[in-house]
């Protein structure tokens, strides 16, 4: 069945979200269940920070800018002289978000830049009305094809670059190409000396599960070379705990290019031959997945070694992010990665 999420419904929809990205405890019984695995201690800048009674944490960046972070989500707003400009409207923060404008402002929301089409950002843009959405022209085909009332298209669109001049303040849109999603764009905003980006970045954490889905691992990368360049203080990442700096910025790009570098070294002096006589004649599947096994058994204990005393979460997803980047060494072979 197909139709229009209630607001109750954006809530559950983003709860399960949160669940998958960063929620540190569920009620219900779940909550109880004695753990199967263990795993490494958090980092200190990967811990989640005290929320107050509001159920969310508010975070004011520069003189107009502010975050909103609960449920392991995160996103922001800025308060201008014409009205508020909104970045995203995830459902996990659809009673916290308008709650948190409220605090700050009187204004309404007159404009939401969409950092990509993904629900877990946009899924809960339908409760702002008509407003001006902003996207790239990738994510405008994505939600076409979606057809997902709950994300409405967007009504201005770009191609590389946009600069977008709302009541004082000025939104520098970029496209780096594609990355952890075609569409996924940089919002800088420099009268906050701040900048958004989705997904790519997460303060004090390594990667989720292959980088959500990447659309393009190298272009992950690309994209972390372009937030290293710009000036500011403050990035916002979309998930887990708290805001970002320029030296969350640097440590996730180190971090990637480790896990590329050492994966690439392990791919070129591990043969997939050497593993034919383990799968039966023809079974390219088995033979792939013996393969890429001994892969991540030799740079996982390395990158958990070299960084999980620096990034939360490091134990957690860094074999799944092997293997999906010795595929991309395989069927993307980029040429500018070094």
């Amino acid at each position: 069945m197909t139709g229009r999420i209630t607001r109750r419904g954006a809530l559950a929809l983003g709860a399960a979200a949160g669940a998958g990205l960063g929620v540190t405890s569920l009620a219900g019984p779940a909550a109880a269940a004695t753990p199967t695995k263990t795993f490494a201690p958090l980092p200190l800048d990967a811990k989640p920070r005290p929320v107050p009674a509001e159920g969310y944490i508010l975070d004011r960046i520069g003189t107009s800018m502010h975050a909103v972070t609960a449920n392991g989500n995160q996103t922001s707003f800025v308060v201008t002289r014409a009205g508020v400009v909104l970045i995203d409207a995830p459902p996990s923060l659809a009673a916290q978000l308008p709650a948190a404008i409220r605090r700050v402002t009187t204004k309404p929301v007159t404009h939401i830049i969409y950092t990509h089409s993904h629900a877990d950002h946009i899924a809960n843009a339908f409760a702002f009305g008509d407003v001006i959405r902003v996207a790239h022209e990738d994510t405008a085909a994505i939600l076409r094809a979606s057809r997902d009332p709950n994300r409405p298209l967007p009504t201005v669109t770009f191609r590389d670059t946009r600069t977008l001049h709302v009541g004082g303040e000025r939104f520098e849109l970029s496209y780096p190409g594609p990355n952890h999603e075609a569409g996924n764009i940089i919002i800088h905003v420099p009268g906050q000396r701040a900048a958004v980006m989705c997904d790519v970045v997460l303060p004090g954490w390594s990667p989720f599960k292959a980088w959500g889905t990447a659309d393009s691992v190298p272009g992950v990368l690309r994209a972390h070379d372009v937030l290293a360049r710009l000036d500011i203080d403050t990035f916002v990442g979309g998930h887990v705990h708290r805001l970002g700096t320029p030296a969350d910025i640097r440590a996730s790009r180190d971090f990637t290019y480790d896990l590329w570098h050492t994966t690439a070294r392990a791919v070129a002096r591990i043969p997939l031959a050497a593993y034919a006589s383990q799968a039966e004649p023809g079974n390219q599947w088995a033979l792939f997945q013996l393969y890429y096994d001994a892969v991540a058994d030799a740079v996982e204990p390395e990158i958990i070694s070299r960084w999980s005393a620096t990034l939360g979460g490091v134990d957690v997803f860094t074999r799944d992010n092997v293997v999906t980047i010795a595929v991309s060494l395989l069927l993307d072979a980029p040429r500018d990665i070094h």
